[in-house]
């Protein structure tokens, strides 16, 4: 699925072809036929990558959602390098599956050659998980008991309530393993407890196969600090080995069309921080000679210019902030590009590029599917942090429609930050991940049939959804080929970390807000359309909180961060940032 290309739907003319893409290289510098990623060693970067090893749900999505979507295009990765989260995830996944395999073979071996052996040396698994688990709720209980604010009596029932069902589920599963072998047993005439007492393999269950079973977890634990380690700050990000699949990522994901899934366009963009769109009429400016005109005449024959001059007005207005030799005159981390946003049902082909002249068809055509935004994006705190500014402007109707919507990308999941931690790597990290090991191996070693049953689904249906793939030209108009998920925003936080970070993303949401409608108001005073309704509606934009409605012309909403989304609706802004 090579180079397909996008329908121009509005006026039924050709089909898009798609531009050539621009070369690319991989961390390690070879080459491919995509751009290059940014932000290589970024901290979103390095804690996603991390989340790869920490956590087993973040893993499994990012690859089934993203890698092996080969029918959908990528979201746009912004503040971080797709692709060497990717390989993070495709190893920890194979090491993963290593570690289950070697698991459900040693069950299997000791179960056909020593039945009873296996049964002790589960036992003793179990008795481990339960000391454990009782031990955790007895040490949560006494510590909130000892604060503040304990927990209520409900919340300690719960607990025990779990714990016994954890013993009642355990001493089930323990049985119907027992009972083939009790079954045999009494078939064969024999007396259960000397069967057990007599088997000569049952030594070795408990001091070679227990140990064993121990030992595999451990290994994987060492095996996945080694990895942490070298995600720490200031450690060069391992290189990424090229592949076909990583080829067609990047190519994707540095295009200039995103092709979306459901309702939200702004994929891997994160939450909601404002939206607002206004029409504003073109009508001419006051009579130089203070005579009054009537309002028809007012209004331009033609309008005084096209939805690409104020576009790329407004483009030149906002990168005269990029480098500029004086700090206090620049935004950091700026920047300025066209993007194209469709609806996957509506896409017959994957374009990742498109040349200029068919993104300006776009622009003079607002009332096709596909739609251009100008993407201002500030990038900050290594990449914790990524602000987004869509600018949409449409001429129709003898009127200029403008449209802002602000997203912010909070940092990565607490947990990835491990590696950020003073102990969450070297020897100490080491000490913990080999305990850590020890007490979670009941639960690895009772996992692990499930494990692998589930990767095997999941190559299945990899390896169903690459034969299936319809080749370039061929996609059935309709059905939803576009980007549903984030590796990013699956990994995102629910909220900044601290009071800085959510006065930042404020900050740069505002800075360019109010350098787009200034860009606006000097390139509408230089066109000779009166701006008096223009002045009015921008400064109730400015002073706007959470919402502000003004006659059916003006809508706002948020100004605020967060991560909850309601389903077929844009995402709701969750407190973070004040108004």
């Amino acid at each position: 699925m090579t180079n397909p290309e996008l329908p121009h739907q509005a006026t039924g003319s050709d089909q898009f072809r798609a531009a050539p893409a621009p070369p690319g290289a991989y961390p390690d510098g070879s080459t491919n036929g995509g751009p290059a990623p940014v932000h290589r060693v970024s901290s979103a970067t390095r804690h996603l990558s991390a989340g790869a090893y920490l956590d087993d749900r973040f893993r499994r999505a990012s690859l089934n959602q993203v890698y092996h979507q080969v029918r959908r295009l990528v979201a746009p990765s912004y503040g971080y390098d797709v692709i060497t989260v990717l390989d993070h995830c495709l190893r920890a996944a194979k090491m993963a599956n290593i570690r289950d395999a070697i698991i459900v073979g040693l069950l299997v071996i000791s179960f056909c050659a020593a039945p009873f052996a296996a049964l002790a040396a589960l036992n003793v698994l179990l008795f481990i998980h339960l000391g454990v688990a009782t031990w955790r709720v007895l040490r949560k209980t006494a510590v909130e008991m000892q604060s503040d604010k304990p927990s209520s009596g409900l919340a300690v029932l719960g607990r025990i309530l779990t714990l016994f069902l954890q013993y009642t589920v355990a001493t089930i599963a323990l049985m119907v393993l027992s009972l083939p072998f009790i079954l045999s047993s009494l078939a064969a005439g024999e007396d259960i407890e000397e069967t057990y007492a007599a088997n000569t393999f049952l030594t070795l269950g408990v001091f070679i196969l227990l140990p064993l079973l121990i030992a595999v977890p451990v290994a994987m634990s060492a095996w996945r600090q080694w990895h942490l380690d070298r995600l720490a700050p200031g450690q060069p990000i391992a290189t990424t080995a090229p592949s076909p699949r990583f080829d067609e990522i990047h190519r994707q994901g540095g295009g200039n069309v995103v092709i979306y899934a459901g309702y939200w366009p702004f994929i891997g963009s994160g939450n909601i921080l404002k939206s607002w769109g206004f029409a504003q009429r073109l009508v001419r400016g006051a009579d130089p000679l203070g005579r009054h005109r009537p309002e028809a005449e007012r209004e331009f024959e033609q309008p005084p210019f096209k939805a690409q001059d104020i576009i790329e007005y407004v483009r030149d207005h906002l990168r005269g902030l990029i480098g500029t030799a004086n700090p206090e005159q620049q935004l950091p981390g700026l920047t300025v590009s066209d993007r194209v946003f469709l609806a996957g049902t509506e896409a017959s082909r994957l374009v990742p590029y498109l040349p200029q002249e068919q993104v300006d068809q776009v622009v003079r055509y607002p009332t096709a599917p596909a739609r251009h935004y100008l993407v201002c994006q500030v990038v900050s705190w290594h990449g914790e942090l990524v602000t987004t500014v869509y600018v949409h402007f449409a001429v129709q109707g003898k009127s200029l429609y403008t449209e802002l919507t602000s997203m912010a990308l909070p940092p990565c999941n607490e947990r990835y930050r491990i590696v950020d931690q003073v102990d969450g790597t070297g020897p100490t990290a080491y000490v913990k991940g080999i305990l850590g090991g020890i007490v979670g191996s009941p639960l690895t070693v009772a996992l692990a049939p499930f494990n692998l049953i589930r990767a095997g689904y999941d190559s299945l249906v990899a390896s169903f959804a690459r034969t299936s793939a319809p080749a370039a030209g061929e996609l059935a108009l309709g059905y939803d080929y576009g980007a549903n998920s984030s590796v990013r925003e699956m990994g995102t936080a629910p909220d900044t970390r601290n009071h800085t970070q959510s006065q930042d993303i404020v900050k740069y949401q505002r800075v360019i807000e109010r350098r787009v409608l200034a860009a606006i108001l000097d390139f509408l005073q230089s066109r000779g359309v009166d701006t008096s309704e223009y002045r009015q509606r921008a400064m109730t934009l400015l002073s706007a909180g959470a919402v502000v409605t003004g006659s059916g012309s003006i809508n706002v909403y948020g100004d605020a961060i967060g991560t909850q989304q309601q389903e077929g609706a844009a995402p709701a802004p969750v407190p973070g940032a004040g108004a």
